[in-house]
């Protein structure tokens, strides 16, 4: 069984520092009173604004419940702390307005079981679509999460690659000089000053030549070994 319960704070003036306001037919309204030096059982008489009669109720350390019939026209509730001296004498010693908003009453017309179930069924469907509603976005929100984690991952590894390749990227020390691009010029310069050779097809008559640069022509000498047939380079 749910009850609502209704904070009632008392300042040190012996006034309620809140009003909370709740509609009429309310049920199960409990008041939590707070800041008054209460025993462990009193009493609380309840009506509503303007009525000659209350209808007492016992409190505890947890609270009083408000009785239903207060609730049922929309009026404002008064509720009264009663403390019982030792001589058995009576005191109201503290008052409490609870403000009423009034409302439509339901229906008295009660549905039918299968009306019943289709209402709880609904309802129950309902409150599942907005548990699944609830994951989905927990899930949509990890996987975005790993989408992140592997574009980043992407990123890194591009720059590493880049870096590798032709430096530049100021992630890995001296890379100017430890990349593809710096030991493809180093190749280049060694082999123009050294020399080579290189082998091209002529488009005209579909024979394959061999150039050699100048500063290697005059020590280096193709030539066809007529007995193998393999092309030999002599060293001058």
């Amino acid at each position: 069984m749910v009850y609502n319960r209704i904070p009632i704070e008392f300042g040190k003036s012996s006034r309620v520092t809140g009003k909370p306001i709740n509609y009429q037919y309310d049920e199960k309204q409990i008041l939590v009173i707070t800041g008054l030096d209460l025993p462990e059982y009193y009493t609380v008489d309840f009506c509503n604004e303007g009525d000659e009669e209350t209808i007492p109720a016992v409190g505890t350390a947890d609270g009083v419940q408000i009785p239903s019939d207060v609730m049922q026209n929309g009026k404002n509730v008064k509720a009264y702390v009663v403390l019982t001296g030792e001589d058995e004498d009576v005191q109201t010693r503290y008052e409490i307005t609870v403000p009423v908003i009034g409302r439509p009453r339901r229906t008295d017309v009660e549905p039918t079981p299968e009306e019943q179930q289709t209402i709880d069924e609904l309802i129950a469907a309902m409150n599942q679509a907005v548990t699944e509603s609830g994951a989905n976005a927990e899930e949509a929100e990890r996987q975005a999460g790993i989408a992140g984690e592997h574009a980043e991952n992407a990123e890194g590894k591009a720059t590493l690659a880049e870096s590798w390749a032709v430096g530049g990227t100021g992630t890995r020390p001296g890379e100017d000089n430890d990349n593809a691009k710096h030991y493809a010029e180093l190749a280049a310069q060694g082999a123009e000053e050294s020399g080579y050779a290189w082998f091209d097809v002529d488009d005209s008559d579909g024979h394959m030549y061999i150039y050699i640069s100048d500063n290697l022509s005059e020590d280096v000498t193709f030539a066809v070994n007529e007995s193998t047939g393999h092309l030999e380079i002599t060293y001058n």
